[in-house]
């Protein structure tokens, strides 16, 4: 649940309009593409929960994977503030467009005070103590998501409207860039790697598995069946991180509503969740000279300087190139330990290596 409650957030929401606006009727091999990409990189940190983990954990890292390994949580850290700031963003927008107002001052206003009284609280209280609403948020999303799937097949099998799709050709040069500025959008899946306190490797690399199978379906699924209604109802104006709840009205009269619920909730319990985790971490990485209670203060502010210097695809895209620096470093440290011993992996583990680095130089923010 954990693993696929952080996949299927966000980027469930956004993901249809701006596949659609990248490629037209391509929309959903776009995103084949995107799950792919995850699952071939998933099966590196799976490899690194039996590999690495068990040296770590003994303290018998070689200088050059301590090091990698060390890297690689300082990438994590900022991934974390970043992802935050998306996901206060667009809880910001989701809210104010649910009273019908646009205006990019009042999301950043709102956003700054959503991130500073959660960062507060948890200087004063800790962020365990509100940790609960993650668990019932996660049931209420998934529920809903649920529910719009069944609305949307209903939808389409009635053929209500038909769809007018735009035939594009993909242009390696200008759609892969920005494809690869999306990755975020499928991210969430490492942290099973994260609760080798609660649960066994080999647990968690299940879960991490299946929570990928299973929101890869979904995710597919969902364009394969939203596209028509995008192609039927075409956009007015520029796509935006809201463009989804607008599309929404035309599966079924409360589709908004439910949608908003659904993004609101998710929105607020992934800050806090990723808020504790990246304290937790920052604390860890500095052998607690700064505590997980200032670590929040800290990422506050750097979120807020983020949110008000630029605008939520930017951030997103730059989530995406901190992701992949991680999954970058994970990478190399699977090829190193692999080298020599077990060819296929260390192969493997190059190959993704290359692909993260891809994201990290060539992924570009999309523009709506």
């Amino acid at each position: 649940m954990t693993p696929l409650a952080s996949i299927i957030g966000s980027g469930f929401l956004i993901s249809a309009p701006i596949l659609h606006e990248l490629g037209g009727d391509k929309a959903p091999y776009l995103m084949i593409f995107l799950c792919t990409l995850s699952m071939g990189i998933g099966q590196v940190l799976r490899w690194n929960i039996y590999d690495i983990e068990p040296l770590a954990e003994a303290q018998k890292l070689p200088p050059f994977l301590k090091w990698v390994e060390r890297f690689s949580d300082w990438a994590l850290s900022f991934a974390y503030v970043l992802s935050i700031s998306y996901y206060i963003y667009l809880f910001s927008s989701f809210l104010l467009n649910s009273v019908g107002v646009e205006s990019l001052l009042l999301k950043r206003a709102i956003t700054t005070l959503v991130f500073t009284a959660i960062a507060f609280y948890g200087h004063q209280n800790g962020l365990n103590s509100i940790e609960g609403i993650e668990k019932v948020s996660v049931n209420i999303k998934l529920g809903i998501i649920f529910t719009f799937l069944v609305a949307l097949v209903v939808c389409l099998v009635q053929g209500t409207s038909p769809a007018v799709y735009e035939h594009r050709e993909l242009g390696i040069r200008k759609t892969l860039p920005v494809l690869l500025g999306l990755l975020i959008m499928v991210q969430g899946f490492e942290t099973s790697r994260y609760l080798s306190e609660k649960y066994s490797a080999e647990l968690r690399v299940k879960s991490m598995f299946w929570a990928q199978v299973l929101s890869s379906v979904i995710y597919i699924f969902f364009i394969f069946v939203f596209s028509p209604i995008i192609a039927a109802h075409p956009l007015v104006g520029e796509v935006n991180e809201t463009s989804v709840i607008e599309l929404s009205r035309h599966v079924f009269k409360l589709g908004p509503v439910f949608l908003l619920v659904a993004a609101i909730a998710s929105q607020l319990s992934a800050a806090v969740a990723d808020m504790g985790g990246a304290g937790g971490l920052i604390s860890e990485l500095t052998h607690e000279k700064i505590k997980s209670k200032n670590a929040y203060l800290l990422v506050a502010s750097l979120g807020v300087v983020l949110v008000w210097g630029f605008d939520i695809f930017q951030i997103i895209s730059f989530a995406s190139k901190a992701f992949a620096l991680y999954y970058f470093l994970q990478s190399v440290s699977s090829c190193y330990f692999n080298f020599r011993k077990i060819y296929f992996k260390s192969l493997y583990s190059f190959v993704f290596s290359a692909l993260c680095l891809l994201v990290v130089f060539w992924g570009i923010p999309f523009e709506g």
